[in-house]
C-alpha cells in the first residue's frame, strides 16, 4: 500500500515532555465563525510524540470522529474542559510549512474555515470512514440475567469473539440493533470504540503492445488480428518516438477493434507482447521543435526571462490579441525552468476548453507534463499527486486546483486566459486563482505570467498603477509550416473585420429570421469556399419562455421562480438552475388557452440553420450536446478534421480554440449578457465578442464577423467590433470609478437561504446589524447594500436574501468578520446575480 510522506517536517521528534500538551485543530464539519472552525484538544498521555502544525489527525466531534489539521501545540491548557485527540492519521501526512502558511492566509482572505483552506493541499482521492467496534466492558460472568433476548445475543457474540464491528453484529443477529446497543452502553456492559478506516488508491497502470513479428501469414486466418497487426505496424512507423516501439492499447482502439481474446491469441503466436506499465514508466515521444519568435514575442520573452533569473514574483500581464503567440511565451518559460531544475504550474480556465493548449505543452515536453483535473478518478488523481511530489512531473497543467499540487522548487506560474470567471471557486473556500497564484509566487520566488486578449479590468488597472508589468503582443503571428518546425511571421494576418447588424432595422424591413440577411450571406460565402462558420448564441434550448396567448401566464420552475426553457430534442421544459424538468402541458394550466414558445436558444438556431443551409453539416456545441456526444475532445476532433461546416454553440466555442478553417463568425444575439443587473455585464459582453471573433481568420485573410444586436451603440459592442480594448477600458473604468465598483472598492457578498421568506429577511437584517457593529468597532468605513432578495429570489425551493458590503478597508474587516450558520460569504465576488 502506498504511503504519504512528510516532506518538510520530521514527525518522529523524540519522546514527549512529562507535562500534558494541548493542540488547536482546524476541524472538518464545523461552521466557520469567530474561531474559523479551530477547536482545542488534549494530546493523549499515551502518545510517544506530539503532533506538529500541519499534521492530519482524527478528532472526536459530537458523536462522530472527523479529520482535523493541527494548527499549533502548546503546554497551556485552555480555560475549559477539552476532549483527547482520537488518533494520528496513518500513514502520517504533514502539510509543508510554506503551504501551511498559505492555507492560513487563504482562510482569512476568503472568510472560510481553516480546515477548508488547508485541506486543498492534502492528497486527493483518499477516502475514509469510521467503524464502530464493540467489546464487553465487564467480565462475562458479571452480566446481569435481566437482559432481553436480543441483548443477550449481542453479549454472547462479544464474549465469544472478543470484539466485533457494529456492522458485523447486525449481520450476525439479523437486526438493526438501534436501541439494543445504546442501552447496553448506558448500562456499562459494552464499550464502543471508533476506528478509522482509510483507503488509499492503488497505482494506476496502462497496457502497451509491441509488435515482435510483422508476418502476415501468422494472422492470415483472423481478419481482426490482421487489422491489429497492420495498425501496429503503421503506428510504429509514423509515431514520433525516441525510446521504444511500445504502443498504448488505447491508441490501437482508436483505430481498430481490439479485444482481450485477439491480443492473447497474438501473444501465443509470438506476433506481439503485452506489457503493463505505470503511467510514469510509459514511453515518451520525441519533443516537438520550438518556432522562431517574432520581434514582439522576443521582446516579451526577454522580460519574462529576466523575471525568472531574478526570481521576481511581480505579476506580468501578457496582453496579446487572439492568435498573437502568447502560448509560445509560456512554453519558453517552461523550457527555461526545466533547464534550471525548476518546475511550472500552468493554469487553464477549463480542461475541456483548453485541449489544444495542453497538447502543445505535452508535445513540447513529453514525459514531463501531467494534466490534473476533477474529472479524473480517485486513483488517477492520487497517482498524479504522488508523481508530482516525487518530482516525476515538472510541468503541471490544470484548472485552478492545480495551484495546490505539491510542486517543489517552483519557478513559474502561468494563468492562461486570466480574465475567465472560472478561476473563481464557487464553493468554500471561495478563492480567486489569480490572487492565490500571486501569493504562491511571492512565497516561492516564482515568476507569474497572466495572459489574455481581453484582460480583467482589475488586471489592466494594476498595470496602469504600476502593480503589474505589462507585456504587449499587438499583432497576430502567422504560423507557417504546420504544427512542427513553424516560424512565427509577424503582421502576416490582420484581425477579422467585424460588422454590426442592427436587429431593429432588420425587423423594420420585415426580416424576422434569427439570422440577418448579412449573416446569411456571410455563411453562404464561407460554405461556397469550403470553409467553416461559427454561430454563437449564449443560451441553450429551443425557447426560453413559454407563455399563454390568452392570459399571459408564464410557465416557471416551481422551485426557483424562473422561466422553464423548452428543449425540443427532449420534449421537456428544464430549469437551468436546479435541473427541474417536466413535459410541456398541452394547454395553459390557468385558463386552458394555447401556449406560445418565445425566445431562442441554440436548438432553435440549429433548426433554422438546417432549413437555411440544407446541404451543410451542422453541429450544435453546448453543454447538452457535449454530454451526449463524448465530450470536448470528440467534438473538437470533428471540427479539426473538417467533418463539420457550421458550428452552432454557446460561449464554449469562444474559448481559445485554434480552428484554421473557420472564416465566418455570427453572434446571433449580442445582448444576452449586456443588460443583466451586474456591474461586470459590459465587461463580459466585450470579452465574449472579442474572444469569439478571435476564432476567425487565424490562417488566411478574408474572414468576417457579424454581430447582431438591438443596442449597436453600446460602448462594449462598438469597442469589440473595432478590437479596441483601450477604448473599452477607458469607458468601463470611468463607470467603475463613478459608481464605486472594483478596482476602486472591494466587495463582499453575503447570501442566506431559507424555506420561509420572512425568516430569511429577518436573518438578513440581523446580519446587516452585526456587520455594521463590527465595522464601527474597528473604525472601518463600510457601506452595506441591502438586505434585499437576491437576483434569483428562490432556488431549489429556498428563498435567497443577500447583503453586499462595499468598502476600502476590507482587509481590516476580515479579522473576526461576523458569520452565522447558514450564510455563504463570498469575498471579491465575480457575480452579483
Amino acid at each position: 500500500m502506498d504511503t504519504f510522506s512528510a516532506p518538510t517536517v520530521d514527525i518522529a521528534r523524540g519522546p514527549r515532555s512529562a507535562t500534558r500538551a494541548y493542540a488547536d485543530v482546524a476541524v472538518s464539519g464545523v461552521l466557520p465563525g469567530a474561531t474559523s472552525g479551530v477547536l482545542s484538544y488534549a494530546i493523549p498521555d499515551a502518545w510517544v510524540t506530539d503532533p506538529v502544525p500541519g499534521q492530519l489527525v482524527w478528532v472526536p466531534l459530537r458523536k462522530r470522529v472527523e479529520p482535523g489539521i493541527v494548527i499549533s501545540v502548546r503546554p497551556e491548557p485552555p480555560a475549559f474542559d477539552v476532549r483527547d485527540l482520537h488518533s494520528i492519521a496513518l500513514p502520517p501526512f504533514v502539510i509543508p510549512a510554506d503551504r501551511f502558511e498559505l492555507g492560513r492566509w487563504l482562510a482569512r482572505e476568503t472568510a472560510s474555515s481553516v480546515f477548508a483552506a488547508l485541506s486543498l493541499f492534502m492528497p486527493p482521492g483518499i477516502t475514509t470512514r469510521t467503524i464502530d467496534v464493540l467489546s464487553l466492558a465487564v467480565p462475562r460472568g458479571a452480566v446481569p440475567d435481566s437482559l432481553t433476548a436480543a441483548q443477550r445475543k449481542v453479549v454472547d457474540l462479544l464474549g465469544d469473539r472478543g470484539e466485533l464491528t457494529l456492522d458485523s453484529l447486525r449481520a450476525e443477529t439479523g437486526q438493526t440493533l438501534t436501541s439494543v446497543v445504546p442501552r447496553l452502553e448506558e448500562a456499562g456492559i459494552i464499550r464502543r470504540e471508533i476506528h478509522v478506516d482509510q483507503h488509499i488508491p492503488g497505482r494506476r497502470t496502462e497496457r502497451f503492445v509491441r509488435l515482435l513479428r510483422d508476418d502476415p501469414r501468422l494472422t492470415a486466418r483472423s481478419p481482426k488480428q490482421s487489422a491489429i497487426r497492420d495498425e501496429l505496424a503503421r503506428l510504429v512507423r509514423f509515431r514520433r518516438d525516441g525510446r521504444s516501439d511500445l504502443v498504448p492499447v488505447t491508441s490501437l482502439r482508436d483505430q481498430v477493434e481490439v479485444d482481450a481474446g485477439s491480443l492473447a491469441a497474438m501473444v501465443n503466436k509470438g506476433v506481439i507482447e503485452v506489457q503493463e506499465l505505470s503511467r510514469s514508466d510509459a514511453p515518451a515521444p520525441r519533443p516537438a521543435p520550438a518556432p522562431v519568435l517574432s520581434p514582439e514575442q522576443a521582446a516579451a520573452w526577454a522580460v519574462v526571462e529576466r523575471a525568472l533569473e531574478r526570481r521576481d514574483s511581480t505579476p506580468h500581464l501578457l496582453f496579446g490579441v487572439t492568435g498573437s503567440g502568447k502560448t509560445e511565451i509560456y512554453l519558453r518559460g517552461v523550457a527555461w525552468c526545466l533547464r534550471h531544475g525548476r518546475s511550472t504550474i500552468v493554469l487553464v480556465p477549463e480542461i475541456g476548453l483548453a485541449t489544444q493548449v495542453m497538447r502543445r505543452f505535452i508535445d513540447r515536453f513529453p514525459g514531463l507534463v501531467v494534466v490534473m483535473h476533477s474529472a479524473q478518478t480517485d486513483a488517477q488523481r492520487y497517482e498524479i499527486w504522488k508523481g508530482i511530489e516525487a518530482g516525476d512531473f515538472r510541468v503541471v497543467v490544470g484548472p485552478r486546483s492545480a495551484l495546490f499540487a505539491p510542486v517543489a522548487n517552483l519557478g513559474l506560474i502561468v494563468l492562461d486566459e486570466e480574465h475567465e470567471s472560472t478561476y473563481k471557486q464557487d464553493s468554500e473556500p471561495r478563492y480567486h486563482a489569480r490572487r492565490m497564484a500571486a501569493r504562491l509566487a511571492e512565497a516561492t520566488g516564482a515568476a507569474l505570467v497572466l495572459g489574455s486578449a481581453t484582460p480583467a479590468i482589475e488586471s489592466a488597472w494594476n498595470t496602469r498603477e504600476g502593480h503589474y508589468v505589462l507585456l504587449s503582443l499587438p499583432e497576430r503571428v502567422d504560423p507557417v509550416g504546420g504544427a512542427t518546425g513553424r516560424t512565427a511571421r509577424p503582421g502576416g494576418l490582420a484581425l477579422p473585420g467585424v460588422e454590426i447588424v442592427d436587429l431593429r432595422l432588420e425587423l423594420q424591413a420585415g426580416h424576422v429570421h434569427l439570422l440577418s440577411r448579412r449573416l446569411q450571406e456571410t455563411v453562404t460565402t464561407a460554405l461556397r469556399r469550403g470553409e467553416q462558420a461559427i454561430l454563437l448564441l449564449n443560451r441553450r434550448g429551443t425557447s426560453t419562455v413559454v407563455l399563454c396567448r390568452s392570459c399571459g401566464h408564464r410557465i416557471i420552475c416551481p422551485l426557483c421562480d424562473i422561466s422553464l426553457v423548452y428543449h425540443r430534442d427532449r420534449h421537456q421544459m428544464l430549469c437551468h438552475r436546479c435541473d427541474y424538468r417536466e413535459a410541456p402541458p398541452g394547454r395553459c394550466p390557468d385558463c386552458g388557452g394555447l401556449l406560445d414558445f418565445f425566445g431562442a436558444g441554440t436548438q432553435r438556431v440549429e433548426d433554422e440553420v438546417r432549413k437555411l443551409f440544407p446541404q451543410a453539416r451542422v453541429m450544435r456545441w453546448d453543454q447538452d450536446s457535449v454530454r451526449r456526444h463524448g465530450g470536448f475532445e470528440v467534438m473538437l476532433g470533428r471540427v479539426e478534421r473538417g467533418d463539420v461546416d457550421i458550428i452552432v454553440g454557446t460561449q464554449m466555442v469562444a474559448k481559445g480554440f485554434d480552428l484554421p478553417k473557420v472564416t465566418a463568425i455570427g453572434v446571433v444575439q449580442a445582448d444576452t449578457l449586456l443588460h443583466l443587473p451586474d456591474f461586470r455585464s459590459a465587461e463580459r459582453t466585450f470579452q465574449l465578442l472579442t474572444q469569439v471573433a478571435g476564432r476567425a481568420g487565424r490562417r488566411a485573410p478574408g474572414s468576417t464577423v457579424i454581430v447582431q444586436t438591438y443596442t449597436p451603440e453600446h460602448y462594449a459592442i462598438v469597442a469589440a467590433s473595432r478590437h479596441d480594448y483601450g477604448a473599452f477600458y477607458d469607458e468601463e473604468i470611468d463607470f467603475r470609478e463613478q459608481f464605486g465598483f472594483p478596482p476602486f472598492a472591494r466587495l463582499a457578498r453575503y447570501l442566506y437561504r431559507h424555506d420561509q421568506e420572512r425568516a430569511a429577511a429577518i436573518e438578513a437584517e440581523m446580519m446587516a446589524r452585526a456587520l455594521a457593529r463590527h465595522a464601527r468597532s474597528i473604525g472601518a468605513e463600510l457601506e452595506i447594500l441591502g438586505p434585499t432578495p437576491a437576483f434569483a429570489a428562490r432556488v431549489r425551493g429556498k428563498y435567497q436574501w443577500q447583503l453586499i458590503l462595499r468598502t476600502h478597508d476590507l482587509d481590516a474587516l476580515l479579522d473576526n468578520l461576523p458569520t452565522r450558520p447558514g450564510w455563504i460569504v463570498d469575498i471579491d465576488p465575480q457575480s452579483m446575480l
